[in-house]
């Protein structure tokens, strides 16, 4: 397992292995509904005309660069979530923290995330507070809520 933070691959520019072209760079992680999992990367362009990858299409992620297996390997949203995520209604990094007792916690600054699968590992919030991503319930445009 490699890991990695949110915060320091967003802006890392995206290579196809094919083309050997920059195709675009991290713009925003789409992360499932449950918060546990990172399903795409949305890598260019706004609103319907944004472009994402799935994250089995990617190769690897490295210091400098994110590498995704071909140049094609992009397309337009798959849902309404992702024009969420495109728009920044919807982002792990910044948003609220609540937990199932109903108590906020501050907001994340970053999360920690397995390269190799997509899962998160763990988020850091803004009073640098790891929690474990055991504890993640659901995200979504008004919070991540986590159990208490």
């Amino acid at each position: 397992m490699s890991e990695h933070t949110m915060k320091a691959m967003k802006g890392q520019a995206v290579i196809a292995l094919d083309t050997a072209e920059e195709i675009g760079e991290v713009k925003h992680f789409v992360v499932s509904a449950d918060g546990r999992r990172i399903e795409r990367l949305h890598i260019d362009g706004r609103g319907k005309k944004a472009l994402f990858t799935e994250w089995g299409d990617l190769e690897s992620f490295g210091a400098d660069r994110v590498m995704v297996k071909a140049a094609d390997a992009t397309a337009g949203s798959h849902d309404d979530r992702d024009l969420d995520v495109a728009s920044g209604d919807i982002e792990l990094i910044g948003s609220r923290v609540l937990d199932t007792a109903g108590f906020e916690h501050g907001r994340v600054v970053d999360a920690m995330f397995d390269s190799t699968s997509g899962a998160i590992v763990s988020i850091v919030t803004e009073s640098d507070v790891t929690v474990d991503s055991g504890r993640i319930r659901s995200l979504g445009s008004y919070a991540l809520v986590v159990d208490a």
